[in-house]
């Protein structure tokens, strides 16, 4: 094989595996989310469309509480104080990320700006869905 074509094929590797690194790079972040439907619009999420809420712990046992199953816990996060834990109202010193997925830029823009109703929007679509 010519030294051209050892480039060449030695490029292309390099091409196929940067397209898959950031194919995986995306469906991470889309499983990332806990929901598969925007809880603005009610559509499918894409996952170029994420908002990542921090939530606020007094201990690791709350926070092991949460991590297990954050929907379970989205009336909490929905309701809870700044700097104080959501599931007995202590000062925090632990934190976790609840990552949200968004149909478009649109109404990720608007979570961004309050995401706490954002999250209390999808904690009612849960509720109405398990009904």
């Amino acid at each position: 094989m010519s030294a051209m074509k050892k480039l060449f094929a030695g490029l292309m590797a390099v091409v196929v595996v940067a397209g898959l690194s950031m194919f995986s790079v995306a469906e991470e972040a889309k499983s990332k989310a806990i929901n598969d439907k925007c809880p603005l619009s009610g559509q499918a999420v894409s996952e170029k469309s994420t908002v990542d809420v921090t939530v606020e712990f007094c201990c690791n046992n709350c926070k092991g509480k949460f991590d297990k199953d954050p929907v379970a816990f989205l009336d909490k996060v929905a309701k809870g104080e700044k700097g104080k834990c959501i599931m007995n109202g202590r000062d925090a010193s632990k934190t976790s990320t609840l990552t949200l997925a968004f149909c478009c830029n649109n109404c990720k823009g608007k979570a961004e700006k309050d995401p706490k109703a954002a999250v209390a929007k999808l904690d009612e679509a849960n509720k109405k869905k398990a009904k």
